[in-house]
């Protein structure tokens, strides 16, 4: 019995270890040059547009021109023969598939986008999960729990100068979709009803 009552407390310190370990490594992550770069990025990133090319969980490919007016609207215009148009606004996912069909809404509440597109965006916000440097490319794991995968996004940017070259974003049914972004340029502010479906 005391045998086992020692064991059980060898565990449960080696837990403890753990979850301090993970824990610093999280802040030293959070901490990082690269990732307080990233986050000024996105603060700073203003009107802008640019072009993006879209994989989903099988592998379907789309392509189209996005715009954001750096307060936390984006709109997603899809290229022929896709007639679909996105719009994140206010904490609303809007979509609508064709010309002619109805506007779905979601709410973006559990999604890693409210938060990355929040006007006062702070990584730490997230659970950081694991930041991967290769060559000229970081990539930059965020959770919005820490211990699952659903509702996470993958964002890959230049290094060691941020610029967004692509997110993957796993959804609350484990969904992935892998969105490239290439030729994003500053643009003149876009007025409110522009972020807007109708």
């Amino acid at each position: 019995m005391i045998i086992i009552k020692n064991l059980f407390r060898i565990i449960l310190i080696l837990i403890l270890f753990t979850i301090i370990a993970q824990s610093k490594e999280s802040n030293k992550i959070i901490r990082n040059e690269w990732v307080i770069s990233l986050e000024q990025y996105f603060l700073n990133l203003g009107n802008i547009e640019g072009s993006f090319t879209q994989i989903d969980e099988i592998g379907n490919i789309t392509k189209g021109i996005f715009y954001s007016n750096g307060n936390g609207s984006l709109r997603f215009e899809y290229l022929s023969p896709s007639e679909m148009l996105i719009v994140l606004n206010n904490g609303i996912f809007a979509i609508k598939e064709r010309e002619d069909s109805k506007i779905n809404y979601y709410s973006l509440e559990d999604s890693p986008l409210s938060k990355l597109l929040s006007k006062d965006l702070s990584l730490e916000s997230f659970h950081v999960n694991g930041l991967e440097i290769q060559g000229r490319i970081a990539t930059l794991e965020l959770r919005t729990k820490k211990n699952s995968e659903r509702n996470s996004i993958f964002i890959s940017a230049d290094y060691p100068q941020p610029i967004l070259r692509q997110w993957k974003i796993i959804d609350a049914q484990k969904k992935e979709t892998t969105i490239f972004f290439s030729k994003i340029r500053t643009i003149n502010p876009l007025l409110d009803n522009f972020f807007e479906i109708k």
